[in-house]
């Protein structure tokens, strides 16, 4: 088996255990089978907010460069 599919099948197969692990905790109505799960959806939002602000604060831009129109590929032609 290719190690991407293996990495796919632990990932399924946690998935499939934190999901049983959520409605027993939601069967013996535990606050945190609720709190956690929400905790961890506001922090990973808060996350993907911290990386996208990160990215934008640390690529450099480039000038644009001019754009050539007929005219000044003309004027260039000629000289």
């Amino acid at each position: 088996m290719e190690k991407s599919r293996l990495v796919g099948v632990v990932i399924c197969l946690g998935i499939a255990l934190v999901g049983v692990a959520f409605i027993w905790g939601i069967a013996l109505r535990n606050y945190w089978a609720v709190a956690i799960p929400v905790m961890i959806g506001f922090l990973a939002v808060l996350a993907l907010g911290f990386w996208i602000g990160w990215t934008m604060a640390v690529t450099e831009i480039e000038a644009p460069k001019p754009e050539l129109t007929e005219e000044s590929a003309s004027s260039e032609a000629k000289d």
